[in-house]
């Protein structure tokens, strides 16, 4: 770490000289276009003046030789701009609206004339930025207040076109093929947010809360991203209110309970044992006041939000001999739940220090107790004793400085620091409780989630410079981030899970004493880029260039004896350079304006990205980590269907003997390949812009990816001339399975009995033969209508080809088996908007129509199904089973599925116009459709069919009614 500190100065002191603000400027939007006379002559030197009431001063320009002029980096909102030259009349342009990166573009002829002589013109704002490849969608301050879940920085996603929202990663949003882990939700430009944790661990950070009164905006970058990014997933960014020189009160409030839901359960799942499973009860009180401390020099906006709910949770009941069951539950109703309490303080302000230096400083505290929570249910069926309880505080300081040194240089700088912790703890009065896995069915009872702590320390620098003239805009930046990482975790009697097949015991997991902190400090996630748009006559070329580096380290520790294994001290630092990856990146695009009046574009660009990292990847390397777990026997003497005793010790007699003796030694099991890549994506787009008429536009785009320099696994002991046919299998016949996933013969693989591929002798390197593309198109229709009303209308329809095959080609060939495929082109339609009703009233909400979650179906053999199989799992297998798919990926689908939420609200003005509120009824899945998001895929194994197999996990909640005000005065 020490001879990284001096690299890191460099790094800071060459950004902060040289250096839009580097990554996460949040003022982004620009004014800029071209001036001539009435004869068409250019006319430089003309000064370009422009105001509003999101400024706390105003902005100059002059427009250079080429009569080009440009303003940039300013925050949304509505613009008057002056333009002056002597000798020629004024002209003023009003209601110039930005939002998000868009650039207005302004062309502007001066008459002949004295300067007193003004030309004020209002017109239709434009609505193609004809200077930018960046692709944007922006939830604006007056669509953030009446689209239901807008607020929030993961339901808002649910309004970009294209966006699925789901999947392996806990609800984050996926678009384009891109990678939902390298998408990035921030809050006034800072990354925070459940992505905070990057790949492989658990999440936290400022953001799981809805503090609707402090939102004015919510930007979405979608494709295009520049230079200033390292990473191409769909970034999502809250812009929260500043205040401003009047004193403005918001207070919301919204809630629900059981009696607003519907029961949308089929009689087919309800002969089943489903029981319906609606909210019990939620509700958020969340008020906030903004306003001058001095005007035109220091504003402030404060916000504070708390709140409670319980949900109930499909198809898991309470068994009242449970002793963690809640005293409340009765067997009238022995529905589980889930139970929390949000809430949050936030705190803005913005001094305006002098004309040319501005601060803003922002302070956010977050937590979410929760006191009853379920893991998520996606392969099988989790029991109600898994249930734990904790919380999650976390908060978030960042700072801010700006300052427009002269009309063309900009310099910026901010920081920010985020502590989040996750905290977990089994429930009151609850037994110690060991997880039990059974890998034919998938259902899980209790849980290992418990007395797990995990804290990040995350610091962030980011400084840029940018010089801005009419025909260039030019930016030069760095970025800096640091994070240590300690997490501790210790499942009762130390052991991690035991395992069943069919309900029978196989083994049992048992692990090192996990009160110790296992530390990771990411030394350096660091990029510096620089980048042009050169703008000639019509086109406008974007170019930029970018290194990235990563580094993480692991630092020494030490660990007392445990149940299993002995004590252990490791030096300091334990690891270096775990990874230390270092990228060089271009990005290219071009913006050509087709007509030369603004009012279409034709875009293209490329560029590549590298994935998004965290600790995640680096505890892998740990020796605290390594070998902390131990595959062992189990045999349940007393049938209790345990290894523990009542008072959380283990039950030593039933529990076999370790076969590993590096477990708990520090000894590592993999080690990293120095050459391993980090994964990289190119990113394409191609498409026109149009703008129909006052208020309407309309876009098509083409989008692809194409992702390489994957990762895998290598066991250095073995190779594929190691393996050898040993036979076939034939899979079940079953009615339930499609046609082309019955009876399938599938070859069998196996070493010689002598050889041990679960040594840990493993190499975490390159994968040659892995890739990944995704390509797409996409239609968006956007307009205004009557009296504040809007519409956003898409089609989005997609391919992807998969081929992961390293694995299989250079070592185990049973992991060739659907190792290369292609899912079709299944296309997905949304329609969002508001429409205006008489009486101060409006209808607004979203219409989606999405395909079906993927079906599949997974066979666990066994010995019983062929002899020898201890030899068929992969390098890290620790259960003899072999899983195998029945259904080839991207052929089998639930049916198209449609989803409506709407609001109906109006307005009430009170108080002489002082006050005014909005009262709204918000309706969730308003045809009441019980859509299946997750079903039990595990067929079963050892020829015994798994009951549970196909059974529904989850569907989507039926009807909700909720009920809320804002109100302003």
């Amino acid at each position: 770490m020490p001879r990284n500190i001096g690299a890191i100065v460099v790094l800071v002191i060459a950004g902060l000289v040289l250096a839009p603000s580097a990554g996460w400027a949040q003022e982004d939007a620009g004014i800029g276009g071209r001036i001539v006379d009435d004869t068409g002559g250019v006319l430089p030197g003309v000064s370009v003046n422009v105001t509003s009431p999101a400024l706390l001063a105003d902005r100059e320009a002059f427009s250079d030789a080429a009569g080009n002029f440009l303003v940039t980096n300013l925050p949304s909102g509505e613009y008057t701009v002056t333009f002056t030259l002597q000798g020629f009349g004024t002209v003023v342009r009003e209601g110039v609206t930005l939002q998000g990166a868009f650039v207005a573009d302004l062309d502007i002829e001066l008459g002949v004339g004295a300067v007193a002589e003004t030309l004020t013109v209002r017109g239709a704002a434009p609505l193609v930025d004809v200077r930018s490849t960046r692709n944007q969608q922006v939830l604006t301050a007056d669509r953030v207040n009446v689209l239901p879940g807008a607020a929030n920085i993961y339901q808002a996603s649910q309004y970009v076109p294209g966006v699925v929202i789901g999947g392996p990663y806990g609800g984050r949003p996926e678009l384009h093929g891109s990678d939902a882990l390298d998408g990035l939700p921030a809050i006034d430009g800072v990354q925070t947010g459940a992505q905070l944790q990057g790949r492989g661990e658990w999440g936290g950070g400022i953001g799981g809360v809805t503090n609707e009164a402090q939102v004015t905006e919510v930007v979405f970058d979608v494709a295009s991203q520049s230079a200033e990014y390292a990473t191409s997933g769909m970034r999502t960014n809250v812009v929260p209110k500043s205040g401003g020189n009047t004193f403005a009160y918001n207070v919301f409030v919204d809630g629900t309970n059981s009696k607003f839901q519907s029961n949308n359960l089929s009689p087919a799942l309800e002969e089943q044992g489903f029981a319906f499973a609606p909210v019990d009860y939620r509700w958020n009180l969340n008020p906030a006041v903004g306003g001058p401390i001095v005007r035109d020099k220091l504003w402030f906006f404060g916000s504070v939000l708390t709140g409670q709910s319980r949900n109930f949770i499909l198809d898991q009941f309470f068994d009242l001999n449970e002793p963690s069951t809640p005293s409340s539950v009765t067997e009238d109703d022995l529905r589980a739940f889930n139970q929390r309490t949000p809430n949050q303080q936030s705190l803005r302000l913005t001094w305006q220090a002098t004309q040319r230096h501005k601060f803003a400083v922002n302070i956010m505290h977050e937590n979410t107790p929760y006191s009853r929570a379920m893991p998520s249910g996606v392969f099988g069926k989790i029991a109600p004793a898994s249930a734990y309880q904790g919380d999650s505080p976390d908060l978030l300081v960042s700072t801010r400085w700006t300052a427009p040194v002269t009309n063309a240089l900009l310099l910026e700088a901010d920081f920010a620091y985020q502590k989040a912790h996750i905290n977990t703890r089994p429930m009151d009065h609850g037994e110690a409780r060991m997880q039990i896995s059974d890998v034919a069915s998938g259902a899980v009872t209790s849980s290992s989630f418990q007395n797990h702590h995990n804290i990040d320390y995350h610091h962030r620098v980011n400084a840029s410079m940018s010089y801005v003239t009419g025909s260039h805009n030019f930016k030069a930046g760095l970025k800096y981030d640091r994070n240590n990482t300690s997490l501790s975790y210790t499942p009762p009697g130390e052991i991690f899970s035991g395992y069943a097949f069919n309900g029978w015991p196989i083994g049992i997991l048992v692990g090192v004493n996990g009160t110790s902190k296992s530390n990771i400090n990411m030394n350096c996630d660091c990029g510096i880029y620089v980048q042009d748009a050169w703008t000639l006559d019509r086109l406008t070329i974007n170019g930029g260039f970018r290194f990235d580096w990563f580094n993480n380290s692991v630092p020494g520790g030490t660990r007392p004896e445990g149940y299993w294994a002995p004590a252990l001290t490791l030096p300091d630092p334990i690891i270096e350079n775990v990874p230390n990856w270092k990228n060089f990146n271009g990005r290219f695009g071009i913006a050509y304006d087709l007509f030369g009046d603004g009012s279409t574009a034709v875009k293209m660009s490329a560029g590549r990205f590298v994935e998004y990292h965290g600790t995640g990847l680096t505890q892998g390397f740990n020796p605290v980590n390594a070998y902390s777990l131990d595959w062992r026997s189990w045999t349940d003497l007393n049938y209790d269907g345990t290894a523990l005793n009542p008072d959380g010790t283990p039950q030593f007699d039933e529990v076999g003997p370790s076969n590993n003796p590096n477990f708990g030694t520090g000894t590592i099991q993999t080690q990293l390949d120095p050459d391993a890549p980090r994964n990289t994506n190119w990113e394409y787009s191609a498409g026109i812009e149009r703008q129909l008429g006052p208020g309407w536009s309309v876009s098509g785009m083409w989008h692809r990816r194409s992702y390489g320099n994957f990762r895998w696994t290598d066991n250095l002991n073995t190779s594929a001339a190691d393996w050898s046919l040993a036979g076939t299998w034939t899979g079940p016949s079953d009615s339930q399975l499609p046609a082309q996933a019955q009876n399938v013969v599938v070859p069998i693989y196996t070493t010689s009995p002598d050889l041990n591929i679960l040594s840990g002798n493993d190499l975490l390197t390159g994968a040659e033969n892995d890739w990944r593309t995704w390509n797409g198109f996409e239609l968006i229709v956007d307009g205004e209508l009557w009296r504040g009303g809007f519409m956003t209308a898409s089609v989005t329809a997609g391919s992807a080809t998969n081929n992961f095959c390293q694995s299989g080609i250079a070592e185990n060939p049973n992991s060739l088996r659907f190792c290369n495929y292609t899912t079709p082109y299944r296309p997905m339609a949304k329609l969002s908007g508001g429409l205006p009703l008489p009486f101060d009233t409006m209808i607004s909400g979203i219409f989606q129509v999405f395909p079906g979650e993927e079906i599949q179906a997974n066979y666990t053999l066994d010995p019983t199904d062929f002899p020898g199989l201890i030899n068929l799992g992969d390098t890290t297998a620790t259960i003899p089973t072999l899983s195998v798919g029945l259904i080839e990926p991207g052929t089998e689908f639930e049916p198209y599925r449609t989803q409506t939420n709407f609001r109906f609200s109006k307005v009430i003005t009170m108080g002489g116009g002082n006050v005014r509120a909005r009262v709204y009824m918000d309706a969730q899945n308003i045809f009441n459709k019980a859509r299946v998001t997750s079903r039990n895929r595990s067929w079963g194994g050892g020829g015994v069919k798994n009951p549970e197999f196909l059974r529904v996990i989850n569907i989507e909640p039926g009807r909700v009614l909720s009920f809320g005000v804002q109100t302003y005065f």
